[in-house]
């Protein structure tokens, strides 16, 4: 098992979509890269963008609590919001993903208060196998 001193971590707020968790896709591996970390702590709901939504906020307080867990128990050094297109969570247009994401993951480091980076990225669909990653915002 690693100690804290050889683990970087990050917590994740991402979509449930079964296609983006395939092992073809390897979202778990590609965010850790990109946010240079050695693992990812998911928190996996339909549409995470959309939970800032008002008739989504018993949603968007579950999640986070179950963040600011991770973020206690883990001592993560990156957050980061995954909202993906055509998702059914969050049916909106590319744009308003864009958009959606970034203000998510700001409403999401206010109400944890963490410290530390938190990244918007949207999952650009290609095919149900093939999503590219799209940095919107590091806040």
């Amino acid at each position: 098992m690693w100690g804290k001193k050889h683990r970087k971590l990050a917590v994740v707020l991402t979509c449930a979509d079964w296609r983006l968790h395939q092992h073809k896709v390897g979202l778990n591996a590609r965010l850790a890269k990109r946010l240079g970390v050695t693992g990812v702590d998911l928190i996996a709901v339909p549409g995470p963008d959309g939970l800032i939504k008002p008739e989504r906020q018993s949603e968007w307080q579950t999640a986070v609590t179950q963040i600011k867990l991770l973020i206690g128990a883990h001592t993560p050094v990156a957050v980061a919001v995954v909202a993906h297109q055509r998702c059914a969570g969050h049916p909106v247009t590319d744009g308003d993903h864009d958009a959606d994401v970034v203000a998510t993951a700001k409403a999401l480091k206010q109400a944890t208060g963490f410290a530390g980076p938190v990244h918007a990225v949207v999952a650009v669909y290609h095919a149900d196998s093939d999503w590219e990653l799209k940095d919107t915002a590091s806040l």
